[in-house]
């Protein structure tokens, strides 16, 4: 029993009493340039991971931009040869597309403390959506008003402007509306 003993402590004073948590620095300046998601270099990276709404989107090497096609929340992390990564919790580039023929609007409703989000697309062809993404802050227009945080999305819904009914889906922070058939305009609306 003794030696066991022995063996323990000699265990638990050789062993660091914290583990190390090692990890890359955060990629610094995430912002959208036009439809490109642009970020600064890391010298110790030789990659970044992209990540769009809570998942793994794809990897980058050898540039530190990459071509949106698809709307949702992006985030860029690091990671290097050595198997270490960088954490992707850090800036969240919200891009809602580049189309001209779609606007987004909010609304906020202060004493429930709601926002409302409105996407507008017009002309949208057979199977294609219409998203409106929820951003994870807003300031109201509000004289004196501060910066809120949202807590989470509560519902949407889909107006079409021609007798076209459009089929649901609601994401974590996004509600899309896909048409089976043309429509000159569809409004989605996450709540």
């Amino acid at each position: 029993m003794k030696t066991l003993f022995s063996l323990i402590v000699v265990f638990l004073f050789t062993q660091p009493l914290f583990a190390q948590d090692t990890h890359l620095p955060d990629v610094e300046n995430v912002r959208l340039e036009n439809d490109m998601l642009v970020w600064d270099a890391q010298d110790v990276a030789t990659g970044y991971n992209i990540y769009k709404d809570y998942g793994y989107y794809t990897t980058v090497r050898g540039s530190t931009s990459f071509q949106l096609t698809e709307p949702g929340t992006y985030r860029v992390s690091s990671f290097d040869d050595n198997g270490t990564f960088g954490r992707a919790y850090g800036t969240r580039i919200e891009y809602t597309g580049s189309d001209p023929d779609t606007s987004v609007s909010y609304s906020y409703v202060y004493g429930s403390q709601t926002l409302l989000v409105y996407k507008t697309c017009k002309n949208v062809m057979p199977g294609e959506s219409c998203v409106a993404i929820c951003p994870w802050r807003h300031t109201p227009d509000l004289e004196f008003s501060r910066e809120i945080s949202l807590s989470h999305m509560s519902g949407g819904a889909c107006s079409t402007s021609d007798i076209v009914e459009a089929d649901g889906w609601i994401g974590h922070r996004s509600y899309s509306c896909t048409v089976p058939t043309f429509s000159g305009e569809v409004v989605a609306q996450a709540i």
